[in-house]
């Protein structure tokens, strides 16, 4: 048997911009951070019981989120010591009193952090399968930075940064060593600040596994937000539109007139029909832009602009921008894609960038510009007309 130690019992000292006092429970996606450590766990085939160790002021609230999700492995949820080796030690203890007829010295005890909550299903199995091999093992991360020994003044000394590793949980060992690990930290008064801590001080050979990235333990905001990036948060303040629009060519080229793509005169092709200039990519842009802000389509606001004798695309898009504006809202990035067997969109993609970079006020790079032929199956593919897509996404 398998058995997990989940530990929430923190108090968050170290965290900093959260809305609550406990990190444990801010929200990722519409569930607390802690939802994610319960699901790796209860989720994973080869653990059989987890006991969660809470704090008096979570305790509830961790409950609360057990009945909603029903997570069937948790037998238990206890109250939690004044520090982490007090917290394992009351898990533990509450696995012995659920488990009391039925332990083995070689069944495997495991303790997670609640605030590592992507550990992987490979790095948990093969913390298990190693702690049956070598007795306890840990997971953890290479350490890629320079590591420097300091006093309080300046460097002492540089050490070799392929021998340290940094810890991460799961950490585990089998019953029969987890037990003597913890009675005898008690007896020597060790305060560890994780369980290979223990392993160690009765000269507990420890094996460890290599974390997947993803494995990080919450300890900053800038940890949280990461996470929310991972799970694909959607931020509240970010919105995203799709437009479209699409032109035949002209019969002819006129001396007078040429085609018009982000703001850039294309002499050598034919105008696109249009009581505009038939720029395609901004009206697109345009509809996508509005489509986010829940306005009009480009028509609804085009019209006057046309009685005016304005045909500018440029002049268009104006419109739409000062509403964006006016909402709070800022472009954050441009994807465009055109359908089209001319011109030949790659080799002048540089330069609509530029004008629409100048147009729009955003950097080039945050704008993607794509195209294909088709295989010449529509009407765009056979050179009578041009279409272009635009997606956009904004942010206050």
């Amino acid at each position: 048997m398998n058995y997990a130690i989940i530990l929430a019992a923190g108090k968050s000292e170290r965290f900093s911009g959260a809305k609550s006092e406990d990190k444990l429970l801010l929200p990722v996606d519409g569930k607390p951070i802690i939802y994610y450590t319960l699901t790796s766990l209860n989720d994973h085939p080869e653990i059989n019981e987890i006991v969660v160790v809470a704090s008096k002021q979570n305790k509830s609230k961790i409950e609360k989120t057990l009945n909603l999700y029903k997570f069937f492995k948790i037998k238990k949820v206890v109250l939690g010591g004044a520090t982490r080796q007090d917290s394992v030690q009351k898990g533990f203890e509450a696995i012995e009193k659920i488990n009391k007829k039925t332990l083995s010295k070689n069944d495997i005890i495991l303790v997670h952090n609640g605030a590592n909550p992507l550990p992987s299903l490979k790095e948990i199995s093969e913390v298990i399968k190693k702690s049956k091999i070598s007795g306890a093992a840990i997971c953890g991360h290479k350490v890629t930075s320079t590591i420097k020994e300091i006093n309080a003044t300046h460097v002492i000394k540089t050490h070799d940064r392929n021998k340290f590793f940094a810890a991460q949980t799961p950490q585990s060992a089998t019953y029969e060593i987890f037990k003597k690990a913890l009675a005898n930290a008690q007896k020597k008064k060790i305060n560890a600040t994780d369980e290979a801590m223990m392993f160690e001080a009765i000269g507990q050979k420890t094996a460890y596994v290599l974390s997947h990235d993803h494995n990080f333990k919450i300890t900053t905001n800038a940890d949280y937000q990461k996470l929310k990036s991972i799970l694909g948060e959607k931020p509240e303040d970010f919105i995203v539109g799709i437009g479209q629009d699409s032109h035949e060519f002209e019969a002819s080229k006129s001396a007078k007139t040429c085609l018009v793509l982000g703001g850039v005169k294309i002499s050598s092709e034919p105008k696109l029909k249009a009581n505009s200039d038939g720029d395609i990519i901004l009206h697109a842009l345009f509809n996508a832009i509005s489509q986010a802000l829940g306005e009009k389509s480009l028509g609804f606001y085009a019209d006057e602009k046309v009685k005016e004798g304005i045909k500018d695309s440029k002049k268009y898009i104006e419109i739409i921008l000062k509403k964006a504006h006016k909402q709070g809202y800022k472009l954050n990035n441009v994807g465009l894609m055109l359908e089209c067997s001319h011109p030949k969109i790659d080799p002048i993609s540089h330069e609509i960038k530029t004008s629409l970079s100048k147009i729009l006020d955003l950097p080039s790079a945050k704008i993607g510009i794509t195209a294909t032929s088709g295989e010449a199956l529509t009407p765009f593919g056979k050179g009578q007309a041009i279409q272009c897509f635009a997606i956009v996404s904004l942010v206050k």
